[in-house]
């Protein structure tokens, strides 16, 4: 498994450095495990569905820094679908610590969330795929012209 993080098994991001991508995507982690254990007041939760919006936004983060930060199109989209299962295990120890009720919107926030990171990063794949090539195939253009 700590393999799979070696630097040759990573992109090269556009805007980023892999160790960066990576630090964000432990603390969003982490911020997520620490938000499973804090009871909300019906008042937070229900204030705009702070708390669903909150979901929806860092299980985007969770399933969108994977697709674009490791090489292997497999990798990156199991572990971004992985994330749907942690959802499921943090909203069961949320229940099981706080003795809260199940929140069906926020499970549907969390595969929402998933969803949009994993389109989003699956464009932001394609994007930089198609970048790429354009580049290789002007770069080849001019060593062709030069050797004319």
């Amino acid at each position: 498994m700590l393999n799979m993080f070696q630097k040759n098994n990573l992109l090269n991001p556009e805007w980023n450095t892999n160790r960066s991508l990576l630090s964000y995507w432990i603390m969003v982690l982490f911020l997520l495990f620490i938000g499973s254990f804090m009871p909300l007041s019906a008042i937070i939760h229900n204030f705009l569905l702070i708390d669903t919006l909150a979901h929806l936004i860092l299980y985007s983060i969770l399933s969108f820094i994977p697709m674009i930060l490791f090489k292997s199109r497999k990798n990156a989209f199991l572990l971004s679908l992985a994330m749907t299962p942690i959802g499921y295990l943090l909203e069961t120890l949320h229940i099981l610590v706080t003795e809260e009720n199940f929140s069906a919107i926020n499970v549907l926030a969390n595969n929402a969330g998933v969803l949009a990171g994993i389109a989003t990063g699956l464009i932001v794949r394609i994007k930089n795929h198609y970048s790429r090539d354009q580049q290789i195939h002007i770069a080849q253009e001019s060593i062709h012209q030069m050797k004319k």
